[in-house]
């Protein structure tokens, strides 16, 4: 019996061991997929991180935490897309309650950018700026690194929704913690994305200097392929401003080595508006031909409204150039079009992006705060340093006076009270820092309430915006002949009026429903779906009743209901109640 004992206790101590060793082990591989992420080695970490997803089930929650945060961080390093924002979250709730300012602020950055991937920009603004109001920068160990990173991203989403002045106040925060860290690129890439935000302020000789700048910096560096990166958007501004000699070399800069370009000679996809660039070059040149061939290639190939925008846009110049009146008329009026989708696109997204506005704001207020705090507490220090070395000077020559009163009594007191003159002039000097730092307060104070009752007036504006919206919304589409179509079968008490519309009327339908909502395109070229249940989509969308799409479409209500509930994981891959599917629905 002891002998059974003592083997088991041996067991489970070699057990305990090996485990232990085996942590260790794992331990030590994510310090290592972390200094290769430092070196600039993502891929590397990214495919290590992922060898090591069974073995992270086994660790303790820390590591495996810890594991997942990595490996997320290697992810968006390496360009792999986010497709759900469930691992941001999870983090986010892990390092909220566990981890250090450094770890909050990452895993709020990675939640960001899989809502950037996914395409939501309100949410993501929100994340980065929780990621900026985790960050301690009175702390020693703040990654200003990081920081930098994440107020570029703001800057970014500021300057894609064209807010050119918040977007340069967040590229001076960017740039600011780049210079901590002594980070070249970062500063030469804020530079070169800087530069953007100028010329939609329209100082576009500054702009272009900046941009110079920045690809020197990258070219003494030995990155061309950066310094020909910042060059692409040269190329329109020198033509418009007739140089057309640094135009030309920044094509060649940008074709030769951003690495944009695939074998074909086509730029990579998503940078087709680079044909739009190119096109107006030739148009700047007077070479219509070239110009009219690179305009058509972004219509065909563009795949954002903002692509057809762009390229109908330079086809309507060009023609008016022509005189082609007929021309000139078609992409105008697709310009137009375009231009309205591209508006109600935004519009939602910047009364949005206007709170995230003022929440950015407060955040850097709460970080000027903690950094004012933590110079507050450098200066008392430093006031009790100087204040005891006072106290012991002053003893020293107190002694030195008592020692040495009979021989030179008058000429150390004269010493001690030009001595003591000084020190009030410290004192009095301490004392108007500190009264100007009590000023700087009260003057924070004050800017804080001023935000709150800018936040409050900017929610109230917002609720008032929706309001209008929809409610213009909801009149442009009661105006539109299709919809007045099947209200009047609705509305008719001629018993022989039919209530459902014919093949026609309902194609007449689905035009005005997708012109207004574009994302219903999705629904209808899904193969799940059925017509019967695009009907019941567009008919929701249109905020027609639950009994008016009984009749429009022949079925009764228990049918309409159970077909709601059906298409839930066919669109949104969940499931629940007809009214979250309704509510789904209203959303896109």
């Amino acid at each position: 019996m002891m002998k059974t004992l003592r083997k088991t206790y041996i067991f489970l101590f070699l057990a305990t061991l090996m485990a232990c060793t085996e942590h260790g082990d794992f331990e030590r591989r994510l310090a290592v997929a972390d200094s290769l992420m430092t070196h600039e080695m993502p891929d590397s970490a990214y495919r290590m991180l992922c060898g090591m997803n069974e073995e992270a089930e086994e660790v303790s929650e820390p590591l495996r935490m810890r594991h997942l945060l990595l490996r997320s961080n290697a992810q968006n390093k390496a360009y792999v897309d986010f497709t759900s924002d469930s691992i941001g979250c999870l983090l986010v709730d892990y390092y909220d309650a566990h981890g250090t300012p450094n770890e909050r602020m990452l895993a709020h950055y990675i939640k960001g950018c899989a809502y950037r991937d996914m395409g939501d920009q309100p949410a993501s603004l929100r994340c980065y700026n929780d990621a900026v109001a985790a960050a301690d920068t009175s702390r020693a160990d703040c990654n200003f690194y990081q920081l930098s990173i994440i107020h570029e991203q703001i800057a970014k989403i500021f300057n894609d929704r064209a807010m050119p002045d918040n977007a340069l106040q967040a590229y001076e925060y960017a740039e600011r913690y780049a210079r901590k860290v002594q980070d070249s690129i970062g500063i030469f890439t804020i530079w070169g994305n800087k530069s953007n935000a100028l010329i939609n302020q329209g100082r576009i000789q500054e702009a272009l200097r900046i941009k110079e700048e920045a690809a020197n910096g990258f070219r003494n560096m030995g990155y061309p392929q950066y310094a020909a990166q910042v060059m692409g958007l040269c190329i329109k501004w020198y033509a418009r401003q007739g140089e057309f000699e640094k135009a030309k070399a920044a094509m060649d800069e940008f074709e030769n080595q951003s690495g944009y370009f695939l074998k074909n000679g086509d730029i990579e996809p998503g940078r087709e508006d680079y044909y739009q660039i190119k096109g107006s070059y030739y148009y700047e040149r007077g070479d219509m031909d070239s110009a009219q061939y690179f305009f058509r290639k972004l219509l065909q190939q563009g795949k954002s409204c903002n692509d057809i925008y762009l390229a109908s846009w330079g086809l309507t110049q060009l023609y008016h150039r022509y005189g082609k009146q007929d021309s000139v008329a078609k992409y105008a009026l697709q310009t137009l079009a375009h231009n309205d989708t591209l508006y109600n696109i935004g519009a939602v997204e910047n009364l949005q992006n206007a709170q995230a506005m003022y929440n950015y704001t407060h955040h850097l207020e709460t970080a000027h705060r903690k950094e004012l705090e933590a110079k507050d507490l450098e200066i008392s220090r430093r006031n009790w340093i100087i204040g005891g070395t006072a106290i012991v000077f002053v003893l020293i020559l107190l002694a030195l006076i008592f020692y040495r009163k009979d021989k030179k009594k008058a000429q150390t007191i004269e010493g001690l009270n030009c001595l003591i003159e000084e020190k009030k002039g410290l004192i009095h000097s301490l004392n108007s820092q500190l009264e100007q730092q009590a000023i700087d307060i009260e003057d924070y104070h004050q800017k804080v309430e001023t935000i709150q009752v800018l936040n409050q007036k900017i929610a109230a504006y917002e609720t008032g915006m929706i309001n209008r919206v929809n409610a213009n919304l909801i009149n442009q589409l009661n105006k539109e002949s299709a919809i007045q179509t099947i209200i009047h079968r609705l509305n008719s008490k001629d018993k022989n009026t039919e209530k459902q519309p014919t093949h026609n009327e309902w194609n007449a339908v689905y035009s005005v429903a997708e012109k207004y909502f574009p994302a219903l395109c999705d629904i209808k070229a899904n193969p799940k779906i059925s017509p019967l249940e695009y009907q019941i989509c567009v008919l929701t969308k249109l905020r027609f009743e639950i009994a008016d799409i009984v009749l429009l479409t022949g079925k009764d209500n228990s049918f309409i209901t159970a077909k709601r509930k059906r298409m839930l994981p066919k669109l949104f891959n969940c499931t629940g109640s007809a009214k979250d599917f309704d509510a789904l629905i209203l959303d896109l």
